[in-house]
């Protein structure tokens, strides 16, 4: 017998809703709990699951205004046919009559509910573009992101021109069938990437950020995770990268997983490693400590608070951290930094939310004997996030054990691409 899909209430302020797009075509096979359509409710795109297992058959299409609990959908099993009652029909324009007799589709009122998808709406708001004035050029008109980033009154698009960007990036490697973008973590540059690709080279060109306040990038302090993210979009614009997997670590794990929440470039799937923003508590004496420290000596022990075998942090490691040390202006973006984003040791940001919100392959690398951010933070995941726990590991898991590392990242590609 045939099960029906009912449209749920997602919103105190409504009893109706819009079908943004269905997840599954019509006639399609699903599994019982598979997301089959999306709602817009103005705020978020929300994800309504199949009821049962069978074959799809609409009733209500997307972009129509449909009432709470209402049918919009039926699961048939197997040798069922749908009704042809059932299945959407197209709806007439509604006419009016000229002054010359003729009749001509009517205007739609000014005051017409305004369908647009809720990436749409974020962006719209961010750059106070009046939706009125926009025609969409989805399903029934409804206004996509294609629809509001190419309007004159938006944010201009960054050019493609190196200069135009605050952040410094390298490619480190050009070859590849995608593209990884890599963010590194706090007090770190892009050359923290290099101890992975000594373990081999990713399936894919390779795209290392510096962060701001970070490497040789501009020494502004942003003032949240928002904007860092537009200058890390506007590095990716400059490179003509508009889509990408990402590995990130630590605080630039923070950074990623905004970004991918954010919609604005299109993120194929996201590695965390280390992931801040999961919680509350960081040590605050390393933060504080291996900022201010300066001389091999004072900067040594705080390198072997970040991994597990002290034998890791190499000389050469030393001396990068004391070069850079020798940069005043870098030294005092640093502290900077750590005050707004680490302050009294707390984390004062949370990536919960948006990993919630998504819907690509997410995984967590994080080290079980990490001693700068609790490895407990990794409890109570969303259930969409996996998590690869590694033992006898610290905060530096990329560098603590490169070839796991780089075969997740490897399988991240992957599933990146045959999720498009």
């Amino acid at each position: 017998m045939a099960t029906a899909v009912i449209f749920p209430k997602v919103s105190l302020e409504t009893d109706a809703g819009t079908i943004s797009r269905w997840l599954k075509e019509d006639g399609a096979t699903v599994s019982q709990g598979e997301a089959l359509f999306e709602i817009d409710n103005d705020k978020a795109a929300v994800e309504v699951e199949a009821p049962a297992s069978g074959t799809i058959s609409y009733v209500r299409n997307a972009g129509e205004d449909v009432q709470v609990g209402e049918v919009v959908a039926h699961i048939l099993q197997s040798g069922e046919q749908p009704e042809a009652a059932a299945k959407p029909v197209a709806k007439a324009a509604p006419m009016t009559v000229a002054a010359n007799g003729k009749s001509q589709p009517a205007q739609q009122s000014s005051s017409a509910r305004i369908i647009a998808t809720p990436l749409a709406r974020r962006i719209a708001e961010q750059q106070q573009i009046d939706l009125r004035n926009v025609r969409g050029s989805g399903p029934k008109g409804r206004i996509q992101k294609r629809d509001v980033i190419h309007l004159p009154t938006a944010a201009p698009k960054p050019s493609p021109v190196a200069g135009d960007s605050p952040l410094n990036a390298v490619w480190l490697q050009k070859d590849g069938p995608g593209t990884l973008v890599a963010l590194h973590g706090f007090a770190s540059d892009h050359n923290a990437w290099r101890g992975l690709l000594a373990a081999g080279r990713p399936r894919a060109r390779m795209l290392a950020v510096d962060l701001p306040g970070h490497g040789r990038s501009s020494r502004t302090v942003p003032a949240d995770l928002d904007a860092i993210c537009v200058m890390v979009e506007q590095r990716m614009a400059a490179e003509g990268v508009d889509e990408a997997t990402f590995v990130a670590h630590s605080f630039g794990a923070a950074v990623a997983a905004k970004l991918a929440s954010r919609g604005f470039v299109r993120v194929n799937a996201l590695l965390l490693i280390s992931p801040a923003g999961l919680g509350p508590e960081i040590r605050d004496q390393f933060i504080k400590g291996f900022v201010a420290a300066k001389q091999p000596s004072s900067i040594l022990p705080w390198l072997h608070e970040l991994v597990f075998d002290p034998s890791l942090i190499s000389e050469a490691f030393v001396r990068s951290v004391v070069d850079q040390r020798k940069d005043d202006e870098l030294s005092g973006a640093l502290a900077s930094l750590a005050e707004r984003y680490f302050c009294d040791g707390t984390q004062t940001f949370s990536i919960r939310p948006d990993l919630e919100r998504l819907r690509i392959p997410v995984r967590i690398i994080a080290g079980m004997k990490d001693r700068i951010i609790p490895f407990a933070h990794c409890h109570s995941l969303p259930g969409r996030v996996g998590l690869h726990a590694f033992q006898q590991c610290g905060h530096m898991p990329y560098l603590e054990q490169p070839e796991l590392t780089l075969s997740i990242v490897n399988e991240m590609l992957a599933l990146g691409r045959s999720d498009r």
